[in-house]
């Protein structure tokens, strides 16, 4: 009989060592990033202990492009990713189903997240002075999705020539040098060319609308592990967006240590603030993800109808 006990004592503690080990597997996620100024969110998170406090062990995984990025989404080596709603929208529609739970950056009066610059001799005072003119974008990329926003809210739509230019430092070169009339930009390299004499004619204070996300993998049945899981994540991302606003210049300095910011973009920049009920728990609405779904159809970059909006933004029904 005490054999008989020893050996079920001996059983269940195997059981629990299990039972514990499971647990962590399922808490741990790599996710893929993109050198973005809002993705410092999930850096901080990692480097302050904030998703270990919440049962998080979160790897991030830097991407240089979004290509490479869907890319490993799709083999499944992510278990989600800091991007855009076009990526998203595209992945979701070539087989790598996943869901949005956070909004990192969205455009708003007090932020300025991309603006139309100018070369740095431009005569252009306004919009109109660039009718016709050329201006550098990566095609069928946030960048392009912008630019056609804000023209559209100017009244200018199809006004300038857009020249696809994907790599961003030849952009930068080309309209430093004079050699293309402007350029949509992203911060913080919006203010790395203002410093050195480029003007911004328009940005997207004005526009409105979430412009960089976090999405993960949805499993093939959701359940409450991975409801809970979402819901710590978000709690960490919240955590760790205060702490950012509460400190601008120590996550200012973080973000030159990870590359996320160059020395001299940094004497321009102004640190970037999370709005309360826009970043980070706010997500897209049923009307951004339209918005987004009729650009890429106009551009041919979706073919499929958008799934419904809870089988891509996280519903939290508690």
């Amino acid at each position: 009989m005490p054999m008989l006990k020893r050996a079920l004592c001996a059983f269940m503690l195997l059981a629990a060592v299990f039972c514990q080990k499971t647990t962590l597997a399922a808490d741990t996620l790599k996710i893929g990033s993109l050198p973005a100024a809002d993705s410092l969110i999930l850096h901080a998170a990692k480097q302050d202990g904030v998703f270990a406090a919440h049962g998080l062990d979160v790897d991030i995984v830097p991407f240089q492009s979004a290509l490479e990025l869907g890319a490993a989404m799709r083999a499944g080596s992510l278990d989600g990713h800091f991007g855009d709603i076009i990526n998203v929208l595209m992945q979701n529609e070539n087989g790598a189903p996943q869901i949005i739970v956070a909004t990192t950056s969205h455009s708003s009066p007090r932020a300025r997240f991309f603006g139309l610059a100018v070369k740095p001799d431009s005569p252009a005072k306004t919009l109109a002075d660039l009718k016709g003119k050329t201006c550098s974008i990566g095609r069928a990329t946030i960048v392009d999705f912008v630019l056609d926003s804000l023209l559209e809210q100017e009244g200018a739509a199809g006004s300038l020539d857009k020249r696809d230019i994907r790599q961003i430092p030849v952009r930068l070169q080309m309209l430093l040098s004079g050699r293309i009339e402007s350029a949509l930009l992203p911060e913080p390299l919006l203010s790395l060319v203002e410093g050195q004499g480029a003007r911004v004619l328009l940005d997207d204070r004005n526009l409105s609308m979430p412009l960089a996300v976090i999405a993960l993998k949805k499993p093939e049945k959701s359940d409450d592990a991975f409801t809970d899981r979402i819901r710590r994540f978000r709690a960490a991302l919240a955590e760790e967006a205060g702490r950012i606003n509460a400190e601008p210049d120590v996550y200012k300095a973080m973000m030159q240590k990870l590359g996320l910011l160059s020395d001299k973009a940094a004497e321009h920049y102004v640190m970037l603030r999370f709005e309360e009920s826009l970043t980070p728990l706010g997500l897209p609405s049923e009307e951004d993800i339209r918005h987004y779904a009729e650009w890429m159809k106009q551009n041919r970059l979706l073919k499929k109808d958008v799934p419904a909006l809870a089988d891509i933004v996280f519903q939290d029904v508690k």
